[in-house]
């Protein structure tokens, strides 16, 4: 079996090892594990060895190996294929063999191989609802799984580390983008799927309430659709595949979003607006998901309430838009970070590292900037840079 070895050196081999890390967070944050291992392979002994194991009971596992074809993460790694199991006291490929470490009977495995071959195993188990994982956990997972091993494929290409690093940042930031937006549309979406069809079965069959019902309920699986293609085809998400040109009214844009996050503010939270006026339409690349995850970063800075000054303008042929809040602003070392793919400080159950690096992804597109200036105790600025190019008739 061909592998990929993650210890041609120490310091390139630690790098690895923490990005594989990061993904496994990342996978438990998306599909809601509160268990999660990561095996690595070892192809002299033909042995998965456990590298990291996280969980919410404080259990303690260490230095444990697994023959490939033994076990169930042996097995596995021998089907050679991510495996998703409801209920493992009722699959008839696998025993409960040393499966006692874990709450519930559901659990996800997805064997890592890159170009190369084997590299280790990621195993996701304990979904915080104690439910079952579902074929969207299972798919969220194989996408970020595949741009974890996409990155270490181009990581191993090059032989600058500087230049490995950031193509590795490169590469994963793709996957992620689009795990987390469809993360992001997902779980409301199954929500008003379910509610759609309990109020179908409770309607009269020939009711015109019904063929609403109905209508909804065609136009909701379209969007389910659409996002599970943007879970197969995100590698090709580029500015460049942006064929039809929308502009959007910016401020109406901004607007918007507080709308959205409106039960949120609670009356708590005064919003200062001072728009730019006659600024021309803006072409839209994914603004709004820039501007939500912002003002919701901006009310978790204000717990107990404040002012968002908000505020647009056109300085030396750029687009200006600033997001000021009064809040408990960012020390030093974590603004430094908070653009990082997989970064977060908040807990696993309220933020999954993603929203601002997505942001960075979308400006990026933009060849735009976005800044942050902040003092413990005075606030936060998130400054949003767009070249004039992008606007309408420019």
């Amino acid at each position: 079996m061909n592998t990929v070895n993650l210890s041609n050196s120490k310091k390139t081999g630690d790098f690895l090892k923490n990005f594989l890390n990061a993904t496994l967070k990342e996978m438990m944050s998306v599909t809601n594990a509160e268990c999660g291992s990561l095996f690595l392979f070892d192809s002299q002994n033909n042995e998965l060895v456990l590298d990291s194991f996280y969980n919410s009971l404080n259990l303690y596992v260490k230095s444990l190996r697994q023959r490939v074809g033994e076990g169930i993460s042996g097995k596995v790694v021998d089907l050679g294929k991510p495996i998703l199991v409801k209920d493992i006291n009722t699959d008839a490929r696998f025993s409960r063999n040393g499966f006692n470490h874990y709450r519930t009977n559901s659990f996800i495995s997805i064997p890592l191989v890159s170009a190369k071959g084997l590299v280790g195993l990621i195993n996701l188990a304990d979904k915080s609802s104690a439910k079952s994982f579902s074929e969207n956990d299972l798919e969220f997972a194989i996408t970020i799984s595949k741009y974890a091993c996409f990155a270490i494929d181009s990581f191993h290409k090059n032989e600058s580390i500087h230049k490995q690093k950031l193509l590795l940042e490169k590469y994963a930031s793709v996957g992620k983008l689009a795990a987390g937006v469809v993360h992001e549309i997902n779980n409301p979406l199954d929500g008003v799927i379910r509610y759609t069809n309990i109020l179908l079965e409770q309607v009269e069959q020939h009711s015109i309430t019904r063929e609403y019902l109905l209508e909804i309920k065609k136009g909701l699986n379209r969007i389910a659709n659409i996002t599970k293609s943007l879970l197969q085809f995100s590698h090709q998400i580029n500015s460049e595949t942006l064929k039809a040109k929308e502009f959007v009214d910016m401020h109406k844009l901004i607007d918007d979003s507080l709308c959205i996050l409106g039960e949120k503010f609670s009356g708590r939270v005064q919003i200062k607006r001072k728009y730019h006026k006659g600024l021309p339409r803006i072409l839209d690349m994914g603004l709004e998901h820039v501007f939500i995850n912002v003002i919701k970063n901006a009310l978790d800075a204000m717990p107990e309430g404040g002012i968002l000054d908000i505020a647009t303008n056109m300085k030396d042929s750029v687009v200006e838009i600033i997001f000021k809040d009064s809040g408990l602003g960012i020390p030093d070392e974590i603004k430094q970070r908070i653009f990082e793919p997989f970064f977060t400080t908040k807990s696993m159950d309220k933020g999954t590292g993603l929203g601002l690096s997505m942001c960075k992804e979308i400006m990026d597109r933009y060849t735009g900037h976005i800044e942050v200036q902040s003092l413990i105790g005075k606030g936060s600025a998130f400054t949003i840079l767009i070249p004039q190019k992008y606007l309408e008739n420019a």
